[in-house]
Order: C-alpha cells, then sequence, then structure tokens
C-alpha cells in the first residue's frame, strides 16, 4: 500500500460524503451559498457538544491466520484525536477487505495519544482492493467505518516516519447522514463584528446538537436520517450572545455554505 495515496484517499472521505447541492427550477441556489437573516439574544459562552455515546454491542472479529497469506504490510495508526478520550480497553480496530479480516489490532499509546498496530495481510502484492477500517469505542460503544481503495505492498510501512490519522469519526454508525458545512456571518449595514477565537458555530436538530465548528472553516454535521432539519446558530464572543438563522437547514450530505446575515446600530 502506498503511502501517499493512502493518506489521500482517507484525507478525500473526509469531504467525500456529498457534492453541492443544485439549482432548483428558478435558477436560485437551494441552501448552498444561501444568506440568511438572523436574530440575536445575550447568552454566556455555551457548551456545544455531539453526544457520539450509542449502545452498541462489541463486535466479534477473529484475527486472520497468517498462514493463509504469504505478504505482510505494517501500518501504524493514530486515532482521531476527538476520540481519543472516549478510548478504553475495549477498543478494538480491524481491516477488512470484503468480509474477510485482515488485521486486527487492540489500541497501545498514552492517555493523550492512542496508536493501533496492524500487521496487515494479503495474498497478492501491487493489486487494488477496496478496504474497510472499523474502529469500535469502547468507551461511545460505538463502531466507526470508513472505506478506500489502495494497492497492497509487501514489507511497507506506514505510519511511522509521518502520523497517519484517517478522520474515522466522519464514518459514524450512529449518524449515517454527514452534511459538511461552512457557516459565515455578514453584516446588513456595514457595521462587521470583530471575529474572535471564542466564536462558535453549532447545528441543532430540536435540542440535541449535531455539529460543532468554527466559523469560515467546513465541520460535520450528523444526522440520522436524509433531510433533517437543523437551526443554525453562531455564537460571538465579542457581542456576548448568539446568532440563530431565521431558516433551518436540510441535512441530506450536502456540502453546504452558509451565511447569517446580521445588523446592529451604528
Amino acid at each position: 500500500m502506498n503511502y501517499k495515496s493512502f493518506i489521500a484517499t482517507m484525507a478525500a472521505l473526509t469531504l467525500v460524503w456529498g457534492c453541492s447541492s443544485s439549482d432548483d427550477d428558478n435558477g436560485k441556489p437551494t441552501f448552498n451559498n444561501q444568506t440568511v437573516p438572523s436574530t440575536f439574544q445575550a447568552s454566556p459562552n455555551p457548551h456545544w457538544a455531539v453526544d457520539m455515546t450509542d449502545t452498541q454491542e462489541p463486535p466479534q472479529w477473529t484475527a486472520p491466520d497468517p498462514a493463509m497469506y504469504e505478504n505482510k504490510m505494517i501500518v501504524l495508526l493514530r486515532l482521531q484525536e476527538e476520540l481519543v478520550p472516549f478510548s478504553n480497553d475495549a477498543d478494538r480496530m480491524a481491516i477488512f477487505v470484503g468480509d474477510e479480516c485482515r488485521a486486527l489490532s487492540q489500541r497501545s499509546g498514552t492517555a493523550s495519544k492512542v496508536y493501533f498496530v496492524f500487521n496487515i495481510h494479503s495474498r497478492n502484492t501491487y493489486v487494488t482492493e477496496k478496504y474497510k477500517i472499523c474502529y469500535y469505542s469502547g468507551g461511545l460503544k460505538q463502531l466507526f467505518t470508513i472505506e478506500g481503495e489502495n494497492t497492497f505492498r509487501n514489507e511497507m510501512n506506514v505510519g511511522f516516519d509521518t502520523e497517519f490519522s484517517p478522520a474515522l469519526i466522519n464514518g459514524s454508525t450512529k449518524y449515517p447522514v454527514k452534511t459538511i458545512f461552512t457557516v459565515n456571518l455578514s453584516s446588513i449595514n456595514g457595521k462587521e463584528i470583530e471575529k474572535s477565537g471564542g466564536d462558535r458555530v453549532a447545528v441543532f436538530v430540536g435540542d440535541e446538537c449535531r455539529g460543532v465548528g468554527n466559523p469560515e472553516a467546513p465541520f460535520t454535521v450528523f444526522g440520522y436520517k436524509q433531510n433533517e432539519q437543523g437551526e443554525v446558530y453562531y455564537y460571538s464572543q465579542n457581542q456576548g450572545g448568539i446568532f440563530t438563522a431565521t431558516q433551518p437547514i436540510t441535512l441530506a450530505g450536502d456540502t453546504l455554505t452558509y451565511k447569517l446575515e446580521y445588523e446592529i446600530e451604528q
């Protein structure tokens, strides 16, 4: 497996959940690049967070028999930072080709950095195969699965010189719909609010937080099913309050850009 192409494949997985939404019959954008007015309410700094906990039982994966394979590649994978606080000894990670487990690993490392070391087995070299990386989080009781395609290279080491850490959280099985979302803030009357490092954006469905991120940067909004309606919030540290969009967004697996318009007194 070529290291650079493996990294490129996994990086693409963080963006591949949907393309930009198309125009409607009137030639107007549906949600992508939509400009929406907002209301404002004073508020302390909110503690927004997505609840990733689930009730899934640990999978009964079986390690492959090395005698069945002629080739082996070693991969060192660092667990995504967002998942580290929930890691415990019940964690498991496996790599599959089809339904066949090609590698199984338990966690190692420290409280701040968790690693999985794999001996990935194969019968052939220089053959492109589709694979799945499956991670069970003992703390969250949830399975995360991401897919890719790459070429196996015998005796190749991956992730030792440069750390390899795929975006496993985007493979949440609790939330099968992932929408990549960007929120910007725009003044109506030309009086701009100075941005702060403490600014945050969030999307809620009802009372449930489904995504948290930084302004003007893409973040993932999670959904249980297609076309759930979400409410958009922007917390401004300098203003000491929250801007709330007056229109919902549809969580349909698209890549969306949303501009909240506001007006403050001159």
